[in-house]
């Protein structure tokens, strides 16, 4: 029955934001997202969890109503999805972890450590230029310059935030989690293709790569497109694509470094008008925190060369993963009669953010088919989701009833 219900859950939230092409598109504060929050509220409730809502959209559920200033064990992962994404990123743990909490508070009662299971506002950037801001929020770690953003439509993200939480308000109280984290727990499909290569079915996580994700803009003058002389035009769009030019060309010679430029946006973006101005986001990643760092360097100087700005929109550091949570994956892993193993990820995630606040975190990692992610086709098989919840579970139950 609890198998069931996890694969019918993941199923009823794909079409939550499902896309013509096949994918799901549930940025944050959109109509997707706060369907989706509520259902998740609805799922708690229906376990006796205690919900509440913080001032960014994030929903806890606690195996107890009294966990102010207490140390509880907090698992979860990310609602929102990348535009036309997969079905399983970030909502593969946000599932399982309200299922693995409810089910343990069912069946067990009220542990030790209180649990508290969440559902995180938002981690992939994918509407507004900033990352990680559910999981940034709860750490103190948050830019007050968010709120202050605007998406493509010009909605600002701090209007957006307080319409959805006054959404929210209507099924769940609206709280602070001040709560301390005593140890986080994340559970993720790969995203990557070493599991599905591999005989392991389970791997626990030692580090996650450092991220840098970059806004860089370039200025011009817009003017007609037939009748300003080649000679004499100011053009953003051949500044923007000599400034990628050189990126490449520099990047590439930098081993292990990953770095993409996914988003241009030109403006004002119309056929026969020279763009005014083109904004470019450029996303770095490597282990090492130096090579990173050594990236950046590089790329500042480049854009300071041709005369374009940039902003940071993401800075997060390379984070090593407990050791100690490593170890009770493993063990978890060997009692459930899986085949585990250590990777790294080469994705940020929540637990990233939550490792850098100085509070014990780690990772939970299912394959991916075909190594895919971000993209309609992402899936894993079904033996492989169930037991990952399974692991997740029992390491939950180690932690909170048996401490």
């Amino acid at each position: 029955m609890n198998d069931e219900k996890l694969m019918t859950l993941l199923h009823e939230f794909k079409q939550l934001g499902a896309t013509s092409m096949g994918g799901v598109t549930r940025c944050v504060y959109d109509d997707n997202w706060s369907l989706a929050q509520k259902k998740y509220v609805a799922i708690a409730n229906d376990y006796g969890l205690y919900c509440f809502c913080d001032k960014m959209g994030t929903i806890y559920a606690a195996t107890s109503d009294h966990i102010s200033h207490k140390p509880v064990i907090l698992t979860g992962s990310h609602m929102d999805t990348v535009v036309n994404g997969g079905w399983l990123d970030g909502i593969y743990g946000v599932v399982s972890s309200v299922l693995a909490v409810g089910q343990l508070f069912q069946k067990f009662g009220t542990p030790k450590i209180p649990l508290c299971a969440v559902s995180f506002s938002e981690e992939e950037g994918s509407r507004f230029d900033a990352t990680f801001t559910g999981s940034r929020y709860l750490t103190h770690q948050l830019d007050d310059a968010v709120f202050n953003l605007k998406d493509r439509t010009g909605a600002t993200f701090n209007q957006e935030r307080q319409n959805r939480v006054t959404e929210l308000r209507q099924v769940t109280p609206i709280g602070i989690p001040d709560f301390k984290i005593r140890s986080y727990i994340e559970l993720h499909i790969e995203q990557g293709n070493t599991l599905d290569q591999s005989p392991a079915n389970i791997a626990v996580v030692t580090d996650i790569v450092g991220q840098k994700r970059l806004l860089i803009t370039t200025k011009g003058i817009s003017n007609h497109a037939g009748t300003t002389q080649m000679s004499g035009r100011v053009d953003a769009m051949r500044k923007a694509v000599d400034l990628m030019t050189k990126i490449y060309s520099s990047l590439e010679l930098m081993k292990g470094l990953r770095f993409t430029i996914g988003k241009i946006i030109a403006f004002p973006n119309v056929a026969n008008v020279i763009p005014e101005k083109v904004d470019i986001a450029l996303d770095i990643r490597h282990i090492d925190q130096n090579v990173l760092d050594q990236a950046f360097e590089q790329v500042t100087q480049i854009i300071n060369a041709v005369g374009a700005t940039y902003r940071l929109t993401t800075n997060v550091v390379a984070t090593p993963m407990d050791y100690q949570l490593q170890q009770q994956v493993i063990r978890s892993t060997k009692q459930e009669k899986l085949v585990g193993e250590r990777l790294f990820s080469g994705a940020g995630h929540d637990a990233q953010v939550i490792a850098n606040s100085k509070a014990p975190s780690v990772m939970i990692f299912v394959p991916s088919q075909n190594g895919v992610s971000h993209v309609p086709q992402e899936n894993t098989a079904e033996f492989d989701l169930l037991a990952g919840q399974r692991v997740l579970k029992r390491v939950l139950y180690d932690l909170a009833y048996c401490s």
